[in-house]
């Protein structure tokens, strides 16, 4: 859904339940409020009894953090989380203070919201604070574009496959996905997809794993950066010998 009211998410979440009875997480997507939580969501997971993961904001001196929000099956809010990268030149809000993983009833879940999926130093730390599993509420707007939304949706793949976790992306009109940790896309909702719905089995083992390239990364720069001052140094060498050289042939034939 983009930029739906009110009205149209309860509709929405009642057709999701009726396709998915089974479900017992339900995910809808970054902004899906521009406002807290309404009290008819909160009634509504609490009839239900329903985990929701849905975005909104969450006002703050002036500002707002773009979050989002876990409400339990009791229709309480039991986890936050604020976008760590807000869209430069955009009003994304300010910077999450802090991340946090979610202690799911079926293990932890690190939430990073869209443009947070392509940052590795946020998909590491949830990671390293043990996640096993990644939601992430996404906003592509219609506008954007095909091509956009098919770049975007390359990340979430690459993101299962090197940590080995699943990945559970929602997007308000772009390619949702539902990934294993593998990397292999095991549901698709397609672009303009209004309405769409995706549903898995999100499959939580063990705690995701960061890539070898996070450690051997750095040592390859070092390394790359001591060969280029061997050779410049050796080039150095080379030019003061040379210079050496001719200055001795030209003392010789003034003798």
């Amino acid at each position: 859904m983009e930029f739906p009211t009110e009205q149209e998410v309860l509709v929405r979440l009642n057709e999701l339940i009726r396709k998915y009875p089974q479900a017992q997480l339900l995910v809808l997507s970054e902004y899906t409020f521009s406002e807290p939580i309404p009290e008819k969501i909160l009634k509504w997971c609490q009839e239900k009894a329903k985990y929701l993961i849905v975005g909104g904001k969450e006002p703050v001196s002036g500002n707002f953090y773009n979050t989002a929000f876990v409400i339990s099956p009791e229709g309480k809010i039991v986890f936050r989380q604020a976008k760590s990268v807000p869209i430069q030149f955009f009003k994304d809000g300010l910077p999450a203070p802090e991340q946090r993983v979610w202690d799911s009833p079926w293990g932890k879940i690190g939430i990073c919201i869209c443009y947070d999926l392509s940052y590795s130093k946020v998909t590491d730390k949830l990671v390293q604070l043990g996640a096993k599993a990644l939601v992430v509420p996404t906003m592509d707007v219609a506008d954007w574009g095909q091509r956009q939304h098919e770049l975007h949706a390359r990340i979430a793949p690459l993101r299962a496959a090197e940590y080995g976790v699943p990945v559970f992306r929602v997007a308000s009109s772009g390619i949702s996905q539902a990934i294993d940790q593998k990397g292999c896309v095991r549901a698709t909702a397609p672009f303009l997809g209004e309405g769409a719905m995706l549903s898995t089995t999100l499959e939580i083992g063990a705690a995701g794993r960061r890539p070898l390239d996070r450690w051997l990364a750095p040592l390859a720069t070092v390394a790359t950066g001591l060969l280029i001052g061997f050779f410049f140094l050796r080039s150095f060498l080379t030019w003061i010998t040379a210079k050496e050289g001719q200055a001795r042939k030209a003392t010789t034939e003034i003798r």
